[in-house]
């Protein structure tokens, strides 16, 4: 949305497909992962893509992007977290979450927080 509160498209077809998580990098990309594929698509301001990487399993709900570049993306499909590095191999990092959606850092705590909607409870991630 603009600063007159018009909204627009600001990015579609490509690799964009069912998004459901957005994020904004440390350079101010946006970030945005897809729920049925693994990809995870970073656009510059404008809507360009800038790279295109892969969680390592689809479903993806959320992401969360740390200072340093490492992105976390929940798999609500598998219950899953994955995390993103550059130049290294993707990984998961935490099995067993129940639908796991939305999620936070805790900067204090240096912590991945996960709703599990139909537990009624919290993961909590140490990373």
């Amino acid at each position: 949305m603009n600063t007159d509160g018009i909204s627009s498209v600001f990015a579609e077809d490509g690799p964009i497909a069912v998004p459901n998580g957005v994020a904004i990098d440390q350079d101010g990309n946006i970030v945005v992962v897809n729920v049925d594929s693994t990809a995870d698509i970073t656009y510059d301001p404008k809507g360009d893509v800038v790279r295109v990487e892969h969680a390592a399993e689809s479903g993806s709900d959320a992401i969360v992007v740390l200072d340093d570049g490492t992105k976390y993306v929940s798999s609500v499909k598998f219950g899953s977290v994955s995390r993103i590095r550059l130049g290294k191999e993707v990984e998961v990092i935490a099995t067993g979450i129940p639908s796991a959606a939305s999620m936070c850092y805790d900067s204090i705590q240096h912590q991945l927080v996960i709703p599990m909607n139909s537990n009624y409870a919290l993961a909590f991630i140490k990373l």
